[in-house]
């Protein structure tokens, strides 16, 4: 895995860039919600570079009828013209900066939310195959990608779009000639920025799989550290970080170049645009009379250098454009991620249930090449403790997650209280599941809004009666902030024995039907395994329980015993009537483990 987040990048001929304009529609919808203080905003934007490019025409006028012919009459207005013309444009720029960090920060927030609630609603098949640095590079570097072009570069775009056509149009009515001369280069910087599109786009793209190859990575190994330290993996994952991370640094390079050699284009189509206007307007000088006066020629100078400023922002928009489509293509293809369990248009919300449970001939597979359960039934009656057992990917955690319709069977029926699953709402089927997982996962809140996290109404006394009933009031009691303690990630601070009490007390609270418990006692002391079964005990009582079994002590209580080869129930009943049995896998399995604590 690791190795493989180091490789270059290749990107095939079928990676072309998406169609420029579903993909501009599309992004141009988060918009919609602003649309009329992003509409004054932009007005603001057109009305300052109106202003502004009214400064060479004021100019024009200074020097041609004032300072050309000695006139003092008049002057003083017109600078005072021009002094309340750079207020205005001063007061409208801080305006329109408030207004568009507003609505920049309103669409960031937009953004992650549609992100995140399609994100938690995904089916696990999706988060059993992307990596979390992928997600994560979604909702941080592309939506923040989007985010600016959105706002910052939209408005810069009307910014200059206005200030070109005002320029062009005063370039117009002041020279036609020079004005035509001065745009002929323009045709050029379109078929160079047509040329450039595919290979800017390309080269975006390997800058995004890259980072988030170098996001993946980065991430395992921070999650991963006390096994590369276990392991003294150090150095060796250093040399790989330096691998990734210079991948990363390659490809933008790679960009940089493009860019490097594409914008000095725009400079030199300036400069030679200049150089011919200055020319020809050399030579109406020398013809006299009113064939182009200095002022006009200053004007009209200073509005070649306006109007490629805007050419030039323009020119490095449509390179930001091409990173924005990459990352664009990135979010969407995330947000059309399509749901693989999904409720049917006609689901029923699923009534309290008794916790009766029936798999009717299930077939199931992750893919379509590979079954891991085949033809299983089987019959659980309400209250029952029903442990499953096996040897490792013979079906157990995989009859547990169909139950929870983490996935949907590909063959036969699996009913709770003679509702097949598959006609009820997610929602109301996983009310009434509580799920004890085998490494219990602890937020980072408040050990109290851990524990109440399936009942979040819970009351603090409601919360530390189920801890008490749980075994871990007493540790959490000891802790510097008792119930308000936050924990660290993933409970770090915590053993695994206290993290299993805490997750007991959670599925406590809930007050589920049905539970599904991954046991997890071989990794604690005796003392704490003591406590974890008598808080299992205590959550067991009077509902359905199945246990994904790995200690016998539980497996001789059980009501029934499934025992699992290869994906069938091979042999069923209790611990009594399956060891009756000499030559059983279940004997087998049993005198295996038997040997193996001796």
């Amino acid at each position: 895995m690791l190795r493989s987040l180091v490789k270059p990048i290749v990107i095939q001929d079928m990676d072309a860039p998406p169609p420029m304009g579903a993909s501009l529609r599309r992004l141009f919808g988060y918009l919609r919600p602003y649309r009329r203080r992003m509409a004054v905003t932009l007005l603001i934007y057109a009305i300052c570079v109106t202003i502004s490019q009214f400064y060479p025409y004021i100019d024009r006028i200074l020097i041609d009828d004032h300072i050309a012919v000695g006139k003092r009459e008049g002057f003083l207005p017109l600078l005072a013209l021009a002094a309340v013309a750079h207020s205005l444009v001063w007061l409208g720029v801080l305006a329109r900066s408030l207004l568009i960090q507003r609505v920049s920060l309103s669409i960031l927030v937009d953004l992650r939310h549609q992100l995140f609630q399609h994100v938690v609603n995904l089916s696990f098949t999706f988060h059993e195959r992307e990596p979390v640095g992928k997600t994560m590079t979604r909702f941080i570097g592309d939506a923040n990608t989007l985010n600016d072009f959105l706002t910052n570069q939209l408005a810069n775009v009307v910014n200059d779009l206005m200030s070109g056509i005002i320029v062009v149009a005063l370039m117009f009515a002041i020279n036609p000639v020079l004005t035509l001369i001065a745009l002929f280069m323009l045709p050029i910087l379109t078929v160079l920025g047509l040329y450039m599109r595919p290979r800017l786009y390309n080269g975006w793209e390997r800058v995004r799989e890259n980072m988030t190859r170098f996001n993946i990575f980065l991430a395992e190994n921070i999650a991963g550290m006390r096994v590369i330290q276990a392991f003294v993996r150090e150095e060796f994952n250093l040399g790989q970080f330096h691998q990734a991370n210079d991948r990363v640094v390659t490809e933008w390079i790679g960009v940089i170049r493009l860019q490097a050699w594409f914008s000095p284009l725009v400079e030199i189509t300036r400069s030679a645009a200049l150089v011919i206007v200055l020319f020809v307007a050399a030579n109406q000088l020398g013809l006299g009379g009113d064939a182009l006066t200095v002022g006009t020629l200053v004007a009209f100078t200073a509005y070649i250098n306006n109007l490629w400023g805007p050419i030039s922002t323009l020119t490095n928009l449509y390179v930001v454009m091409q990173a924005t489509l990459a990352s664009a293509g990135k979010v969407f293809q995330l947000l059309d991620a399509r749901q693989t369990v999904q409720d049917r248009p006609d689901a029923v919300k699923l009534p309290r249930i008794s916790g009766r449970v029936v798999f009717e001939n299930v077939d199931f597979g992750y893919d379509e090449t590979k079954r891991v359960l085949r033809d299983v039934n089987l019959t659980i009656e309400p209250g029952q403790l029903v442990a499953l057992v096996g040897q490792t990917g013979s079906g157990k955690t995989t009859i547990a997650s169909l139950l929870c319709r983490f996935y949907d069977v590909i063959g036969g029926r699996i009913t709770v209280d003679g509702y097949d699953l598959r006609t009820v709402t997610q929602r109301s089927l996983r009310d009434q599941i509580g799920v004890v997982l085998q490494e219990p996962f602890i937020f980072t809140d408040t050990v109290a809004h851990n524990i109440r996290y399936g009942r979040p109404d819970a009351t603090d006394e409601e919360v530390i009666a189920a801890a008490k009933l749980a075994n871990c009031h007493d540790f959490i009691m000891k802790l510097s902030d008792g119930y308000s303690t936050i924990a660290s990630e993933r409970g770090a601070q915590f053993s695994i024995g206290q993290r299993q009490l805490i997750s007991i007390a959670r599925a406590i609270l809930a007050d589920p039907r049905i539970l599904v418990l991954d046991e997890a006692t071989s990794a604690v002391d005796t003392e704490t395994e003591a406590l974890i079964q008598e808080a299992f005990a205590r959550l067991m009582a009077n509902r359905t329980a199945i246990v994904i079994a790995h200690r016998l002590s539980t497996i001789r209580k059980a009501d029934q015993i499934v025992v699992l080869k290869q994906g069938r129930v091979v042999e069923l009943g209790t611990h009594e009537t399956l060891m009756q049995n000499p030559d059983g896998y279940y004997t087998a399995l049993v005198q295996a483990q038997t040997r193996g604590e001796h």
